[in-house]
């Protein structure tokens, strides 16, 4: 039996969305054929095409146009404009980024190296003690070699988060090497032209301390050596350390030639020593802490046995965390625990120091 009607045109003629009415009604009335006569099913039939009809109407009514030729354009374009549905890409694993090493300032004169891994998206930077041997931390080794090197790292880390190839993170380890000759890590300012520039605490400790800080990936010190002075404060303003614990002292010595420590440099410090029994032992007893003394304290996060286990460790560790900065909170939250000494390397070494002392000038 068809269903049809003198009112309406053939259900072959009706839009699809109609036609699948009408497919369901002839499921429902199937059964029925076998078992009733078409006299006896006469008025269900009236109902199914007075049904048909309702439906047709209702269309109609919807779209505020009567039924045309739906081959060439979706009868739903005339309700909303379908260019402007959002079409996705299908998820594709990003693929494996390209290892390289760089040198800075150039591959001519290297006073740094930064390597990257690109199976492990970490980063490995050594600073190569051509310019010093203890890895001073001159104007020439902070301007154009420290700060262009972790500014790389941090560009290279968004150009990750921008193409959807931060899914495993990233992570940074500083190193001096890995030689049992490598003694020290750094051996702090070069004091005397450091105090000779006016700009100097401003323009390159401040500023590689708040690199640092602020770095949105872990950043690890694999500290091989000695770390002194200022060279203290540049394992401090990493997120983590890793200790040779065979050779090497940490130690903040100004106090013992004089030297008040720089404010920016003291709150670095403080950001990864909570204790005020250790703070005191750091800053007004220029105490050197063997490996195992700032395990102790809480501001050495591991030991090795020699400078290459050192990095070894570090990179051990890098492994661990990096996942964690994959939706760069890690940065954002950086700010917030590190703040007091974000807010004072960022604020003028002239305007700490007159703050500093502004309580004795009083006096």
């Amino acid at each position: 039996m068809e269903l049809s009607h003198p009112s309406l045109p053939h259900p072959s003629s009706f839009h699809p969305s109609i036609n699948i009415y009408i497919w369901m009604f002839r499921s429902i009335l199937s059964p029925l054929r076998t078992i009733t006569s078409f006299s006896s099913f006469s008025s269900f039939s009236s109902f199914s095409s007075s049904t048909t009809t309702a439906i047709f109407n209702t269309h109609t009514i919807l779209t505020h146009k009567p039924l045309r030729n739906f081959s060439t354009k979706p009868w739903f374009s005339d309700i909303f404009d379908i260019s402007k549905v959002p079409r996705y890409k299908p998820c594709t694993l990003s693929p494996t980024m390209q290892s390289y090493t760089k040198h800075f300032p150039s591959e001519s004169e290297p006073l740094v190296s930064l390597s990257f891994n690109g199976e492990s998206s970490i980063f490995i930077l050594t600073m190569l003690g051509n310019e010093t041997p203890d890895n001073r931390l001159t104007h020439k080794f902070i301007g154009e070699a420290l700060l262009p090197a972790i500014a790389h790292v941090e560009h290279q880390w968004d150009e990750m988060l921008s193409s959807g190839q931060s899914d495993q993170g990233a992570a940074l380890v500083t190193t001096a090497g890995t030689s049992d000759s490598a003694k020290i890590f750094s051996n702090g300012l070069d004091l005397e032209k450091a105090i000779a520039d006016p700009l100097f605490f401003d323009t390159h400790l401040n500023e590689l301390c708040e690199k640092l800080l602020t770095l949105p990936i872990p950043a690890i010190a694999a500290v091989n050596g000695h770390a002194f002075a200022a060279g203290f404060g540049l394992a401090c303003a990493h997120d983590y350390r890793i200790m040779n614990a065979k050779r090497g002292y940490m130690c903040m010595n100004e106090i013992d030639f004089g030297a008040p420590l720089p404010h920016g440099l003291q709150m670095t410090i403080a950001s990864k020593i909570s204790d005020q029994k250790t703070m005191r032992k750091v800053v007004l007893e220029g105490h050197r802490f063997s490996a195992e003394e700032a395990f102790q304290a809480g501001f050495v996060d591991g030991l090795a046995d020699s400078p290459k286990e050192t990095l070894e460790k570090a990179l051990q560790l890098a492994e661990k965390l990096k996942g964690k900065a994959k939706m760069n909170a890690w940065g954002t939250n950086k700010e917030v625990i590190y703040a007091n000494a974000v807010k004072a390397v960022r604020m003028k070494h002239d305007e700490a120091t007159r703050l500093l002392y502004a309580p004795r000038a009083k006096m």
